[in-house]
């Protein structure tokens, strides 16, 4: 299919825009809360466009070079990224969130990239014949020898995206790829100068990369937080004065609940259409939203294969008709490039109505794989979707019926069922086999469920028969307190146990995930997250979208009142802590405990001040787990007396080592069958220096290394709740257990000595 492309080439469009209205604001970059942090017009643009290139070039690099990138969302990546395609260089974005070091070594080496350039900040290593630019600002420099690719058919971007192997795919997209794609995008959704787009998604992948295209090919405007944000998506909005978005099934779930957000800045919303997609969409989800909100929604279906968009609800249909296919859930019409057609497993083209395979051809569809992995057949991209269309208006509407491929889709993101599955047995010895499918998910659309048959004698107890329980509860640990084989993502939210005698199996003895996914209902399935029940608690740890969001922050707030902060600041805090909860039989909160995880010597974490130690990465191969904060339902808050001198440090340690402090008393005493309690490590003077209760000192004890640990019934939940923690670090094999707390009783004790 012959489509005109809408320029001649990168480097002439991004001039001519910059000559037609050079003060206009191309880029702004903006924090958190959509506070403008930088503005960029175009003229600059073109100038830092200019100053990339050259850098480019004193650097060595030529055309059909690759280079890889290392970037949060910023400006910088979309200016890098131009400048290189510009000028005929590749770029291999990494995606510094998910990729562990494995990934990137993998990426880089198979690309055979020779420069890495990263934002400040980003840690990685070094690699062999890999020159590593730390990109600061762009300098002024001259563009006069830099030679601007005169087309688009120059291969412009490697873009991985995980399969059913162990290792993900990179997709080789030409410049005309990604042009035609996003001039179909901005035709489609009617993006013009006028329009401010909001960047939700990672800038590394295709779905932000084409949009921000889409935006500069009308001559727009592109807003750049650093990151998607729950609580301030609507403040974003307002404050960008956003009129478009692009967003996954996971954002739009999250806002459901925001409408406190929405009403502060409604005035100043403008945002008026909003582009769904890379992810199952659930319709009872945009119905939801557009009765709350008011803004339309229009799905769009693709893949980084086809640099984005294949189909698209359109816009110039009837309200009923538009109402009608969100009801069905249509992913809708095909864009004005791609050949969409159902086939079936010869290759056969099927007619309305009927169930096949979804297959692509057209401009837009990429070159092929990096590893040359098949992906075509007669000219048209095997997309692994089933689908089918139904022709209304004359016009052939598409919805997805299911899915070929065993791939999870979470949030936009692909998980591959197998790189998962190899890391699991990793991570687990106690797993004869485990098989990866997809498990319905509100949030996320879908999430990456674990069906694991155990081996045999795992855990044996007295009888012989498995402890499959213990068995799960370290599998849970390691995956919930971190694994250097897994990230966060990747990791299954749900597992459950399958003997290998059920397993359905092909005649040749695979295992077939499709057959297995039909045969486990979600119900089948257990939540990661509950890590241990007694027959008075349920210890939970506590997640994103959690029953007991609410009741922990209002559990933390009793505990440690004016130090306890906003709930957006424990929600924060908490996303770089586990919290423990131990929940009662009517789902009321006795109690819980918080911990980091961390590589930090003793030493460090003695001179660490307690916002520091919170705000330090979570560690999920470190070697300590040092509990931060515990609270029992039972405690009630005592007046705090006047103190009029500070003791020195060396006081606060005679006065815990005494036995005068309540709190420090508590840690002594032995926990979870050990035969000692914690011991004083040493004092932190000024480590919270607003905890008028222990006079802003801190205290850091050590637990023993923990063996043979027990939960004691019947035990106070702090006590419980200490022994849980114990347990679990028993489970990883890490030795080193710290309270980091502090001497709750000093202002007390002084008060009357």
């Amino acid at each position: 299919m012959e489509t005109e492309t809408p320029i001649k080439n990168l480097h002439e469009h991004l001039a001519s825009l910059a000559a037609e209205s050079p003060q206009k604001i191309a880029l702004v970059a903006i924090d958190e809360k959509g506070n403008v942090t930088e503005k960029i017009t175009y003229a600059e643009l073109l100038e830092k466009i200019g100053a990339a290139a050259a850098e480019l070039k004193s650097l060595g690099l030529e055309k059909g070079d690759r280079i890889a990138l290392a970037f949060r969302n910023s400006p910088a990546l979309l200016i890098w990224s131009w400048a290189a395609w510009a000028t005929g260089i590749v770029t291999v974005p990494m995606d510094t969130k998910r990729d562990t070091p494995e990934l990137y070594e993998y990426k880089i080496n198979l690309n055979k990239a020779k420069v890495l350039i990263l934002e400040r900040g980003i840690q990685t290593n070094k690699l062999p014949g890999v020159r590593i630019k730390v990109h600061t600002e762009f300098k002024v420099a001259s563009a006069a020898n830099v030679v601007w690719e005169k087309g688009l058919s120059n291969q412009a971007l490697v873009l991985f995206t995980s399969g059913t192997t162990g290792h993900p795919k990179g997709a080789m997209l030409s410049l005309e790829n990604l042009i035609i794609n996003a001039d179909g995008i901005r035709e489609w959704l009617r993006i013009t100068s006028e329009d401010t787009f909001l960047v939700n998604l990672p800038l590394h992948h295709i779905n932000s990369t084409t949009f921000c295209l889409s935006t500069l090919l009308a001559g727009g405007t592109i807003a750049i937080p650093p990151n998607y944000s729950n609580s301030h998506f609507w403040a974003q909005m307002a404050k960008t004065k956003a009129t478009i978005t692009s967003i996954v099934q996971s954002i739009l779930f999250d806002q459901l609940s925001r409408e406190k957000e929405y009403a502060m800045v409604k005035d100043t919303v403008k945002l008026n259409r909003i582009q769904i997609g890379s992810a199952p969409v659930i319709a009872q989800t945009v119905q939801e939203f557009m009765r709350k909100f008011g803004i339309s929604l229009y799905q769009g279906y693709g893949h980084t294969e086809t640099a984005l968009r294949v189909t698209g609800v359109p816009m110039d249909i009837p309200k009923s008709l538009y109402e009608q296919l969100i009801e069905e859930n249509s992913i809708g019409v095909p864009m004005k490039w791609a050949d969409v057609q159902v086939s079936d497993e010869n290759g056969k083209f099927l007619n309305e109505g009927e169930d096949g395979e979804l297959v692509v051809k057209g401009p837009a569809v990429m070159e092929g794989y990096l590893g040359r992995e098949p992906a075509f057949r007669d000219g048209y991209f095997l997309t692994g979707d089933v689908g089918r269309f139904k022709i209304i208006e004359g016009r052939r509407y598409f919805y997805l019926t299911g899915r070929k491929k065993e791939i999870i889709i979470k949030g936009g993101v692909n998980i591959s069922p197998v790189a998962v599955e190899n890391a699991l047995k990793k991570i687990s010895p106690d797993i004869e086999q485990v098989h990866v499918v997809a498990v319905a998910d509100e949030r996320y659309g879908e999430e990456a469920g674990a069906v694991i048959s155990w081996k045999e004698g795992t855990h044996s107890t007295s009888s012989g028969q498995v402890d499959e329980e213990r068995a799960k509860r370290q599998l849970k640990t390691a995956l919930l307190l971190g694994s250097k084989y897994l990230s966060a993502y990747e990791t299954p939210k749900y597992i459950t146990s399958l003997p290998v005698s059920e397993l359905p199996m092909t005649s040749t003895g695979k295992v077939q995930r499709s057959i297995l996914k039909t045969q486990l209902p979600y119900e089948r399935f257990e939540s990661i997250y509950g890590v241990l029940k007694t027959p008075d608690y349920r210890f939970t740890v506590l997640h994103r979208g959690s029953r007991w969001d609410a009741a922990s922050y209002e559990l933390h707030k009793q505990c440690w009142g004016e130090l306890a902060g906003t709930q957006e600041q424990y929600e924060k805090g908490g996303a770089k802590q586990v919290i423990i909860l131990a929940a009662k039989p009517d789902d009321s909160l006795a109690g819980q405990i918080a911990l980091i995880r961390t590589s930090l010597s003793e030493k460090d974490i003695l001179n660490k001040k307690y916002d520091e130690l919170l705000s330090g990465a979570f560690d999920r191969d470190g070697d300590s787990l040092v509990c931060v904060s515990i609270c029992s339902a039972n405690y009630k808050e005592k007046p705090i007396p006047e103190v009029s001198k500070v003791p020195t440090p060396e006081e606060v340690a005679a006065y815990l080592e005494a036995g005068n402090d309540p709190v420090m008393t508590f840690h002594q005493k032995a926990k979870g069958g050990l035969f000692e309690g914690a011991r004083l490590v040493g004092v932190i003077p000024n480590g919270r220096p607003k905890d008028k209760t222990s006079l802003g000192y801190n205290m850091l004890l050590k637990y023993p290394e923990p063996e043979n640990i027990v939960i004691t019934e019947g035990a106070p939940i702090s006590n419980q709740l200490i022994e849980v923690v114990l347990l679990l670090a028993q489970d990883l094999g890490i030795k080193n257990v710290y309270a980091y707390s502090r001497p709750g009783g000093l202002a007390s004790y002084l008060s009357t000595h």
